[in-house]
């Protein structure tokens, strides 16, 4: 009989490869390789693959995953080499063949998961249903059919995990500790936020040895020190290159005020600070709970739960056997991780999507820990004694996740992306004439498929370098010109060298500019193409920038919806082709407004007839609830610009410029408060040719 100290060894699964079982282990590989196969030819992108893209091809090319800018990108660096036989083979950029490795990796984790849980947990039937979780995990699907590191990172620290708690709850070997450090350096190479979960699990670490009871002694560690000296200086060195390799990969995301060179202690401390800023807050964990309250991941959560309160009542009663012991040490390792997360790092590293690499190994275990020893208890309730029955509860396990839990995954199946950055700059480069220059906000995709981009619209929220030759800050990814502010912006576009073309998603141009940047970009370029999200502008014949506050104030209310604040209108300032430049500042007063309303511009005359006419949706039509409640929390004016193209000649006669909304499906117009017009709009101003 096994002594209780030792996990139990893996045995080959089945003796007979007609065993139901295994063909259902086959059967899970194969779906999860469709599902992930299905998630590719989606070609719904996250919008950082095209920085892995960029850095895989400049690996190809280069040998080092050198940027155009000529920084090291050192994050994914084992993808960005991975990637290298996928960038041979594609002819330009095939985001689908380049994202490959990351489904290779993905198939290889789901069977890690088995392997790792059979051997930890001495359970069959819990391997399997690791690995059913590890399949259908939409997470786990999602970043398996992604150019990005997230699952090469999580591989290893499965593995990482596996030798840790090896290491732990046997004793202390010295190769089992050495294979810990590998994959560790591994996860740390993949992707640096790894790190931060070095000193979350050494408390774990000393925690389980306490429960153990089993403490090494002095004499102990001296022979192992005797007699594997070397191994464990390997060890040491490879968790503190994990840490330097780590450390390094946050350079690029330092400003470049913090990249001083006189000072070493001032970069130390700027790193540092790249790291801690200790606080306890509900408001700094809420996220991170919520993820995993989900209504995808509450089975799993409960799953979990009952896996830990059965180990700690085992524990409790003296009975720390591996199995508990490796339970709640993948409990303590989960805990402590979210818990330093939320508590002590900065909030560049508080983001939800971290919990992938850190916590989602240890929480999938657990889950398929908990549904095992349900099925033991209910095994034993049962009197179930054949090995025939047995696994016929496994595969009934199996199914119900496949089944129920699994649903969400299949309801997801076919999804098909609408277009991203991909499409949107194949688009601009078809229409780019000689003297074109482009901005975006996504340099690296620009660079990408175009070859070549000229601004980067920082917008003053982005980390960038300082160009000593050029004397101009650029982005650290290709080298673009940053355009960090308004006036910059105004600058670009005021600059006779040929039109310009804006290409930038809808989250980052309302969320991440001031809303005076978006404002100008809507009142002095069109929308001209749309791929998904994300949009392209293109720049008028003639663009004038818009006033910051109204040089012509009035207070005009439109019901309680929106009120007219003020208005700009420059007659001398026509241009070329007849267009006068009207910009129209409105106070939203409420942001649940019960439909877009189209707002219309009428120049009359003296007989009433409208000579000039624009009707136009604020924003082109993408004025949304959150960017009304934003302006109204911020008191920001709701700037409108509008070109009136004038015919001519005018005859002398005296005109009146009117404004109004309406509503485009009836044709009722919002009412005007105590209005003066007679017809529910707004007399701006008179224009008289005598």
């Amino acid at each position: 009989m096994k002594a209780n100290n030792e996990l139990a060894s893996c045995p080959r699964p089945f003796k007979s490869t007609c065993h139901p079982v295994l063909w259902s282990t086959m059967g899970l590989l194969w779906v999860a390789f469709l599902l992930r196969v299905d998630r590719i030819v989606a070609r719904v992108f996250h919008v950082d693959e095209y920085i892995s893209m960029l850095a895989a091809q400049m690996t190809a090319v280069q040998g080092a995953p050198v940027l155009p800018s000529g920084i090291l990108y050192p994050q994914g660096l084992l993808t960005s080499y991975l990637a290298i036989p996928f960038v041979w083979l594609s002819n330009g950029v095939q985001e689908e063949l380049l994202r490959w490795p990351s489904l290779l990796i993905g198939v290889f984790t789901v069977a890690s998961y088995y392997v790792v849980a059979r051997r930890l947990f001495a359970s069959s039937a819990t391997g399997f249903f690791a690995m059913a979780f590890a399949a259908l995990d939409m997470l786990m699907i999602l970043w398996s059919s992604r150019v990005r590191m997230y699952a090469l990172a999580s591989l290893f620290v499965i593995w990482a995990l596996y030798f840790v708690i090896r290491g732990v709850v046997i004793h202390p070997r010295a190769s089992t500790w050495l294979a810990a450090a590998i994959c560790f350096l591994g996860a740390a190479i993949s992707h640096s936020v790894i790190v931060i979960a070095l000193p979350m699990w050494g408390l774990a670490i000393l925690i389980t040895i306490g429960l153990r009871g089993e403490r090494p002694s002095a004499k102990s560690i001296r022979t192992s020190l005797g007699r594997d000296g070397l191994t464990w200086f390997a060890i040491i060195i490879m968790v503190l290159v994990a840490l330097v390799f780590g450390v390094i990969g946050q350079e690029a995301f330092l400003t470049p005020d913090q990249e001083s060179k006189d000072a070493l202690w001032i970069d130390f401390a700027a790193l540092i600070g790249k790291f801690l800023s200790p606080g306890i807050s509900w408001e700094r964990v809420d996220d991170f709970v919520y993820c995993f309250t989900a209504d995808t991941y509450v089975p799993l959560t409960a799953l979990a739960s009952v896996a830990v309160l059965m180990a700690l009542v085992t524990v409790v009663r003296k009975r720390a056997t591996p199995h508990q012991l490796a339970t709640l040490f993948l409990a303590c390792v989960f805990l402590f991780t979210i818990a330093g997360l939320g508590f002590l790092v900065t909030s560049t590293w508080r983001k939800t999507r971290y919990l992938f690499i850190l916590c989602q190994p240890a929480f999938m275990l657990l889950a398929a820990d908990g549904l095992a020893r349900l099925g033991a208890l209910a095994g034993s309730w049962l009197r179930v004694r054949s090995r025939c029955l047995s696994d016929v509860g496994v595969l009934i396990g199996v199914a119900l996740i496949v089944v129920a839990w699994g649903s969400d995954t299949w309801d997801g199946l076919g999804t098909r992306g609408t277009g991203d950055y991909d499409m949107a700059f194949a688009w601009v480069k078809e229409q780019l004439r000689e003297g074109d220059r482009v901005m975006t906000v996504h340099p690296s995709a620009a660079y990408l498929y175009l070859g070549h981009v000229d601004y980067y619209a920082a917008g003053g929220r982005a980390r960038v370098l300082y160009d000593e030759e050029s004397e101009e800050t650029v982005d650290r990814y290709v080298g673009a010109t940053s355009v960090e502010s308004v006036e910059a912006l105004n600058r670009v576009l005021a600059e006779s060298t040929g039109r310009l073309w804006f290409v930038v998603d809808r989250k980052r141009l309302f969320r991440r500019y001031d809303p005076l940047f978006t404002q100008q970009v809507f009142a002095q370029m069109d929308i001209v193409y749309r791929s998904g999200g994300v949009f392209v502008f293109l720049s008028h014949r003639y663009p004038r920038p818009v006033p910051v506050q109204p040089p012509t104030e009035i207070r005009a209310r439109f019901d309680d919806l929106v009120e007219l604040g003020g208005y700009s209108v420059d007659w001398s300032a026509m241009a070329p082709d007849n267009s006068v430049p009207l910009v129209l500042y409105w106070r939203p007063l409420t942001a649940d407004v019960p439909r877009p309303f189209k707002v219309f511009v009428q120049l009359r005359n003296g007989q009433d007839e409208i000579v000039a006419q624009v009707d136009h949706y604020i924003f082109e039509g993408w004025l949304s609830v959150d960017v009304l409640r934003d302006l109204m929390g911020q008191g920001e004016w709701l700037r409108d610009g509008v070109q009136l193209t004038i015919p001519s000649p005018l005859s002398r006669d005296r005109y009146r410029l009117l404004v109004g909304l309406y509503d485009e499906m009836t044709g009722e117009r919002v009412p005007v408060q105590n209005d003066t017009s007679g017809e529910n709009a707004v007399v701006l101003t008179w224009l008289d040719l005598l």
